[in-house]
């Protein structure tokens, strides 16, 4: 409505138009048009003010860029390796007193396995020791062959819509001093640098469509 007076009266403006039959003359023409403008600039005001207002009142969730043992902590995970080609995929729980359960896998057959994870204290990387023991049949007069494989998965966390996921790198295994906190036997830097086999993806269980078992169970 405001915006139609404004082109009503603007002509006459512009042309110093005087109307006998409507009785307008300038100082009536200049009266309006200041009186709707006026009321025009009020009504944006008041839009510009509700605007601000409901910004304010908008919080907007910071995506979470740190995380603790307790992320990670009793929660089931779908381990997915890659290395040489060969893909497998395991379930793993990640336990509160640093250990490691095995679940369900779609890998070579697993006899054994004992494991270990943390975090790093300076930056908050994961840190996950595998050692298992894998069977393979023999044939003629060798009989089954056993064999012990150590992997160290070192990997970073982030969310994955609203799942926790860590992927990172698979190391083979090479003779260490260093200690954490938890008495686990990690590679520095510097041992590692050669050792690199594969890479790994390590997400919440509840968001993969991979294979499923129960805890404790290392093969199907």
């Amino acid at each position: 409505m405001l915006l139609r007076s404004i082109i009503l009266i603007c002509p006459a403006v512009i042309h110093g138009f005087v109307s006998p039959k409507l009785g307008v003359t300038k100082h009536h023409v200049s009266t309006q048009l200041a009186g709707t403008m006026d009321a025009y600039d009020a009504q944006m005001l008041a839009l510009q003010r509700a605007a601000a207002a409901a910004s304010a009142t908008t919080t907007v969730a910071s995506p979470k860029t740190s995380y603790s043992r307790e992320d990670l902590c009793s929660k089931e995970f779908q381990l997915e390796e890659l290395e040489d080609k060969e893909e497998s995929e395991t379930e793993v729980w990640l336990n509160d007193d640093g250990s490691v359960t095995l679940g369900a896998s779609n890998g070579p057959l697993v006899t054994d396995y004992t494991g270990e994870w943390h975090l790093l204290e300076t930056t908050g990387d994961f840190r996950m020791r595998l050692t298992r023991r894998f069977e393979s049949p023999g044939s003629g007069r060798i009989g089954d062959i056993q064999y012990d494989l150590t992997r160290e998965f070192w990997g970073s966390i982030e969310m994955v819509g609203e799942s926790i996921c860590v992927t990172g790198k698979i190391h083979a295994a090479l003779p260490s001093l260093e200690i954490n906190q938890y008495a686990q036997s990690y590679h520095d830097d510097q041992a590692m640098q050669d050792s690199e086999v594969g890479y790994f993806t390590m997400i919440d269980a509840v968001a993969s469509d991979g294979i499923e078992g129960v805890k404790g169970t290392v093969h199907p």
